[in-house]
């Protein structure tokens, strides 16, 4: 090759590695303005949130405290019982909600064991006949709360099952709707078409089977659909079922991204909307629990045995029943 040939290729050399080395350089720039553009939306909603949330306020010093871990959330106890009770609303003559305590349309009472890593829920179907404390014979556990409130809810709870709550969770159905609202809604299966109408309670369910993303009014008329409109009927049993798939629902929530950042904004819109004795450090303490349950694990969920299914009331099989307490909250060598 003559020095004219080897002197050309050198250059068309030199400047394909200048051009490789300007577009470096230029894909460089950009992922550092893409890092730069990133973080600081990151410290604006950081910023924003601190300044307008409260509880976003109160979490981020829960968080640099460590108070969540369940050693300082839950001192003393490696395990703990929790009441969750869904509240109806009720209306006066005119169809207005009037200010009670409201009877449990959903009562389940979980068992949270942070040693073993397990979680428990037992479902109680709102017909179930019980001795309410204080009262005379037997009255369906939802009036429980209607009567005498989450307290009398709990020592009803204690007194029929042996097992206290250590803590309650009432959640009204207008803070149903904007806390999964403000989650984005939940992935859910539908097993049939659900058609009820009930203008006098404001219920309007209309739900077409199969997997779908419910908003919160939507996934409210999945938990509470009894009956459609042409007069069928399902037991307390069924619908538990419903009530049961929408917790699948929300903890496959709660382990998707991002997810965990926006509990604060959630509880600051349901604020006035729940009712508890759960501190926030606890209520962190237990959804990071949940989330981080082992890949693969179920929470068990039962519902509390029945002698029949079908009637107007639901009595307990209480045989079955203890042996069923035993297995979920008393067996230790699970």
């Amino acid at each position: 090759m003559s020095n004219i040939g080897r002197i050309a290729k050198r250059e068309n050399v030199e400047r394909r590695a200048g051009k490789t080395g300007r577009l470096f350089r230029r894909v460089l720039k950009l992922l550092l303005l893409m890092i730069v553009i990133v973080a600081g939306i990151g410290a604006s909603l950081f910023s924003y949130y601190y300044c307008s949330s409260r509880t976003f306020k109160d979490t981020v010093s829960v968080l640099l405290s460590g108070a969540e871990v369940p050693e300082k959330a839950f001192p003393g106890r490696t395990e703990v019982n929790i009441l969750l009770m869904g509240r109806d609303l009720d209306r006066d003559r005119c169809g207005r909600v009037v200010n009670t305590h409201g009877r449990t349309d959903a009562m389940m009472l979980a068992h949270i064991d942070f040693r073993k890593r397990s979680a428990d829920i037992l479902s109680i179907p709102r017909d179930t006949l019980v001795r309410i404390p204080g009262y005379r014979g037997k009255r369906r556990i939802s009036y429980a709360n209607a009567l005498g409130g989450p307290e009398l809810a709990r020592r009803t709870i204690s007194e029929f099952l042996g097992v206290y709550p250590d803590h309650y969770l009432l959640v009204n159905f207008d803070g149903f709707e904007k806390a999964i609202d403000d989650l984005g809604g939940l992935a859910v299966t539908v097993g049939k078409r659900l058609d009820y109408d009930d203008s006098w309670g404001n219920l309007h369910i209309h739900l077409k089977a199969g997997k779908r993303v419910l908003n919160g009014e939507q996934c409210m008329g999945f938990v509470r659909y009894r009956q459609s409109n042409n007069g069928e009927g399902e037991s307390d049993f069924v619908r538990i079922g419903r009530q049961q798939e929408f917790l699948r629902a929300a903890r496959a929530k709660l382990s998707s991204p991002g997810v965990m950042f926006r509990l604060p904004e959630v509880l600051d819109t349901i604020r006035e909307d729940i009712e508890g004795n759960l501190t926030l450090p606890q209520v962190i303490c237990l959804a990071r629990f949940i989330k981080a349950l082992p890949p693969g694990s179920e929470i068990r969920m039962e519902t509390l045995p029945a002698l029949d299914g079908g009637g107007v009331f639901v009595r307990a099989d209480l045989h079955a029943t203890r042996e069923l307490l035993r297995q979920m909250f008393f067996d230790n060598q699970r």
